[in-house]
């Protein structure tokens, strides 16, 4: 594979990693303990967590990853997640596949939307 389109790859699977992980750390708080995750705390968790795993992808790995919209698709996913909550048992198993795939429905396409967000972040290094 030729460097570029390694980068390509990169740029969009680095928000994507991250969302994916931040919303399946904010399901797993939740089935362990709903009060937990609930509302602003867990958006707040999986916001966090995202951009944690967004810096560490672009410390750590040399990835050019998007902080941005790591976090910003990791918020929209939880967000779809626990408001899931009102058609599934909130903290049970069902919640936590069926809300896990319905927030991950539309944080991932977040997240791949504002992915190139990463090539500014490139372009300012380079200057």
């Amino acid at each position: 594979m030729s460097n570029s389109k390694k980068l390509y790859l990169q740029i969009v699977l680095g928000p994507v990693v991250a969302t994916g992980f931040s919303l399946l750390a904010v399901l797993l708080v939740g089935l362990a303990s709903w009060p937990l995750a609930k509302g602003v705390t867990g958006i707040a968790i999986g916001a966090g967590f995202s951009v944690l795993i967004a810096v560490l992808l672009h410390w750590k790995a040399n990835w050019p990853t998007s902080i941005i919209a790591s976090g910003f698709g990791a918020t929209v996913a939880c967000f779809f997640a626990i408001a899931s909550a009102e058609l599934f048992p909130p903290g049970s198993f069902e919640w936590m596949w069926k809300g896990g795939l319905y927030g991950a429905m539309f944080g991932i396409p977040i997240a791949i939307v504002f992915s190139p967000l990463a090539l500014l972040g490139m372009q300012q290094t380079r200057d």
